[in-house]
C-alpha cells in the first residue's frame, strides 16, 4: 500500500484497512468494499472490547471454582451451590444478584429475581 493511501486511512479513521484490504477477496468493487467495511466494523469491536475491559481495571479474573464458599452464604429456598455453579437459572431466564461486603469480594447472600 503507497504511504499516501495509508495516511488517507489514517485521517479517515480506518485503522484496519491498511492491514486488511490485501486480505479481502475481489469479486466486484461493492462486494469487496462491503466485505472490507464489515471487517474494519468488526475489528474495531474487538479491540473495543479489549480498551473496556482494560480501562475497567478489574483486579482479578473471579470464578465460582475457586470462591471461598462458608456457612454464612445464604440461598434463597429454591435453590443451593449446585443450582446455582450449575447455571441453569440463565435457562430460566433469571438474574443473580450477590449481596455482601464492598471490596471484599465476599457474597453472603444470593437473590434470584425473575427477568421480565
Amino acid at each position: 500500500m503507497s504511504e499516501s493511501i495509508r495516511s488517507m486511512c489514517k485521517s479517515l479513521k480506518l485503522a484496519y484497512v491498511s492491514e486488511i484490504y490485501e486480505n479481502i477477496p475481489f469479486d466486484n468493487p461493492v462486494q469487496y468494499l462491503e466485505a472490507l467495511f464489515k471487517e474494519e466494523f468488526r475489528l474495531r469491536e474487538k479491540a473495543k472490547v479489549q480498551r473496556l475491559i482494560k480501562n475497567a481495571k478489574f483486579l482479578d479474573s473471579k470464578n465460582l471454582s475457586n470462591y471461598e464458599w462458608n456457612e454464612r452464604i445464604r440461598f434463597p429456598t429454591h435453590i443451593d451451590k449446585e443450582g446455582l455453579t450449575s447455571l441453569d437459572f440463565i435457562q430460566q431466564k433469571q438474574n443473580v444478584v450477590l449481596i455482601g461486603s464492598p471490596g471484599t469480594g465476599n457474597y453472603r447472600k444470593f437473590l434470584f429475581m425473575e427477568r421480565y
